[in-house]
Order: C-alpha cells, then sequence, then structure tokens
C-alpha cells in the first residue's frame, strides 16, 4: 500500500466508489472502504479528491484502486474518441490496465480518513476538523 509517499502509482485497498460530487467547483470525491463492514474492528476509509474536474467515466464500484496518470498516447487517443482537449488537466487511470476507468483534473488528494463511513470527507472541508485524518494529505 503506497498511501504515504505522497506520489502515484496510489496504490490502495478496498473498495471503491463515487461518493461525492460538486459540480460548481468541478470536485470529485471516491470513497474506498477496506475491511469487513460486519467485523470487530471498522473498516479503514480512504478518500480520494479530484479536483478541477473537466471529465469523469468511472465504474459505480471498483476493486482496489491503482490510479496513475495515463500515458500521453492513452490521454491523446481519449480526446479523439470523446472530441475534446483537456489542455494540461491530467488524465487519472483508476487502474493502468483499464483505460476505460478515469478522471480528468487538474489536483488530486488522498488521504486515510477518521470518519464514519457515511460521514462527510474532511477533505472536501475548507479546514479539516482536527483528528479527522490520519497521517498527511497527500496531493499530485
Amino acid at each position: 500500500m503506497s498511501i504515504e509517499n505522497g506520489r502515484l502509482p496510489l496504490v490502495l485497498p478496498g473498495r471503491f466508489k463515487p461518493w461525492a460530487i460538486e459540480v460548481g467547483h468541478g470536485k470529485v470525491l471516491l470513497r474506498g472502504f477496506d475491511g469487513d463492514p460486519e467485523g470487530e474492528e471498522r473498516p479503514r476509509v480512504f478518500d480520494v479528491l479530484f479536483q478541477d474536474v473537466s471529465r469523469i467515466s468511472l465504474p459505480a464500484l471498483h476493486s482496489g484502486l491503482r490510479l496513475t496518470v495515463a500515458d500521453p498516447e492513452v490521454t491523446r487517443s481519449e480526446e479523439r474518441r470523446v472530441g475534446e482537449n483537456w489542455g494540461k488537466a491530467r488524465m487519472f487511470l483508476l487502474d493502468p490496465d483499464r483505460n476505460s476507468d478515469y478522471v480528468v483534473a487538474g489536483f488530486v488528494f488522498w488521504a486515510e480518513v477518521l470518519v464514519g463511513g457515511g460521514s462527510p470527507s474532511p477533505l472536501l472541508a475548507e479546514e479539516p476538523a482536527e483528528g479527522s485524518i490520519r497521517g498527511a494529505v497527500h496531493r499530485l
């Protein structure tokens, strides 16, 4: 698991799903749960926040996450397919083996969050509450 190094590829276990979309601010949040929700220990919760989002192509549920920046040829191919030019935005793949699952954004932030699974993400807050994040918030 590579959540602590602050670089891509970001490799996280668990089941990830689109959790929040803020259209006016161009934000998309994916939330991942690692662990048994019926078990004695609470599952670990990981939030991945994309900002300045211009396009999304996401499944309802994604098992594991291997977030990378798409190779330039993959990006150009998808730009041609959809008839757009994303300029300086990057195409972030949820899995480098699946070019169909991606977010085109200017920035991505991630952290392990210490909130209940149904709670709002501290990454969406202007100033996250004290103790709501384990370790650092990473940004690329």
